[in-house]
């Protein structure tokens, strides 16, 4: 590019592009690739523990009432008359695709965490009173599903006493959508189901079509699949284990899109690719649930000029049940509202990279500087050109726009995009998508009805090692 060396800048594609994280492990998929003959896809694990003795939980009960009523007394309020319980109602065990991928040896991963290690997890070792399984949907084959209501049930079932259990264990799903532009892009949502009985459960979980859903049922490559074995001999059967499990769900069909999800026979895999389309078909199904979004202003794939307002109007006109946000989990803290902008918007729409404030520096800005850090005459009218096309690329790339500028160090791009005064921040803070804009908006569609946000908020782990209640 004239104007500048050592620097290559890349064009941006709107669709298709990989964000930054799944990009730069596209050749440990490679090498993984390497290690897929003779493996074994992942089973659910076994149950192992037995329900807490109703003597101990019976205890835990009084020492709960017993401070709640020493703080009350202390603070002078009236001592509250509802239990507290302590949940986690976001959990992955190592059959979301990237939860698998991080167990492995060559990620410092621990190996498989199945889905019943989170239940002896949840009961023995947080000391939670109820929890959730959420594993991504896109990775929950029709064969997963099932085992994954067996094993639910069976955390369920080994509580000593039915009536008043130690542990309650919730079947849901996480449904995994990423908009790889501000106008495509809704976010991920948990899904939760209250019951456990045949007919009141889907018979498939619904992903989320588009890139995410994609991504994890690319077919891996072949080329080098011989190599990894040989590589890290002594550790080669996690990564056959983990291919066999990719293998395992890229080989499912998709259900057919046009047909009511009861008239679908046979296995397959059902996706939405708007958050109206999955409670449309929780609908259908007519099992009672919850759906929690959640980590929405969460910049690894929330792409620049994403805003709540169209989850506003879904949630206050059409969508109930949303009446649950996550605040907080082990990717950051998302209640906090910033002024500044990762990305404005022109007269015609088209996103513009704003200029850095004392407390916050866009990295569309830090593209185009690191561009001119590497131009021999950085005042040159060619080197501004080539900072301006930097610019306007990574927008263009929305959550890929770290690949426009392939070969810049990661030192390079400093603080760019992070909250630096905010609490526990996520990554690349996302103001737009925070609690506080949404609690702050108003829906003036219908002047018979003036919308409103009315949400709880709860925290959950989202940790990739089933285990309820620690976080990462």
């Amino acid at each position: 590019m004239q104007g500048m060396q050592g620097m290559r800048l890349m064009p941006p594609s709107r669709r298709g592009a990989m964000p930054a994280a799944p990009r730069r492990l596209a050749p440990l998929l490679a090498l993984l690739a390497l290690a897929g003959c003779g493996g074994t896809p992942q089973g659910p694990g076994e149950v192992r523990g037995r329900g807490l003795p109703q003597a101990e939980v019976t205890a835990r009960v009084a020492a709960q009432r017993r401070d709640a009523s020493h703080l009350a007394s202390v603070a002078h309020v009236p001592a509250p008359a509802k239990q507290v319980l302590f949940g986690d109602l976001h959990v992955h065990s190592t059959w979301s695709a990237d939860a698998a991928m991080m167990a492995l040896p060559l990620m410092q991963g621990q190996g498989e965490h199945p889905v019943a290690d989170a239940c002896d997890f949840a009961r023995y070792c947080s000391a939670l009173d109820f929890w959730a399984i959420t594993d991504h949907a896109e990775s929950l084959t029709p064969r997963r599903w099932r085992d994954t209501i067996e094993t639910i049930r069976r955390c369920n079932d080994v509580a000593e006493d039915p009536a008043n259990p130690d542990l309650v264990s919730f079947l849901g799903w996480e449904w995994t959508q990423i908009g790889l532009t501000a106008g495509e892009h809704y976010g991920h949502r948990n899904v939760l189901l209250r019951d456990l009985a045949d007919d009141e459960i889907p018979r498939r979980p619904v992903g989320a079509s588009g890139f995410a859903g994609q991504a994890m049922r690319d077919k891996l490559p072949w080329g080098v699949r011989w190599v990894l074995p040989w590589l890290e001999w002594s550790q080669g059967a996690p990564y056959r284990d983990f291919v066999a499990s990719w293998n395992e769900t890229r080989e499912v069909e998709d259900c057919p899109a046009s047909v009511p999800v009861r008239d679908v026979a046979g296995d397959c895999m059902d996706f939405a690719a708007t958050p109206a389309q999955l409670h449309d078909k929780l609908r259908q199904w007519g099992s009672r649930s919850m759906v929690i979004p959640h980590a929405q202003s969460w910049g690894l794939y929330t792409p620049p000029g994403w805003f709540q307002d169209k989850s506003l109007r879904m949630a206050t006109r059409t969508e109930p049940g949303e009446q649950l946000v996550e605040l907080v989990s082990g990717d950051g803290n998302t209640e906090e509202y910033r002024p500044w902008r990762e990305a404005t918007l022109d007269p015609r729409g088209h996103l513009v990279c704003p200029e850095p404030t004392a407390s916050f520096e866009p990295c569309c800005w830090r593209a185009g500087e690191i561009v001119r850090a590497h131009c021999p005459e950085p005042a040159s009218a060619a080197c501004e050109a080539s900072v301006e096309e930097a610019r306007r690329n990574f927008l263009a790339a929305g959550v890929s726009g770290h690949l426009t500028l392939e070969s810049a160090d990661v030192s390079e791009w400093g603080a760019c995009g992070q909250c630096r005064d905010c609490f526990l921040p996520p990554f690349e803070h996302r103001p737009g998508g925070s609690a506080q804009y949404a609690l702050a908006l108003t829906d003036f569609s219908d002047p018979g009805r003036l919308g409103r946000a009315h949400v709880g908020f709860l925290g959950s782990s989202d940790n990739h090692s089933a285990r309820p209640g620690a976080g990462y």
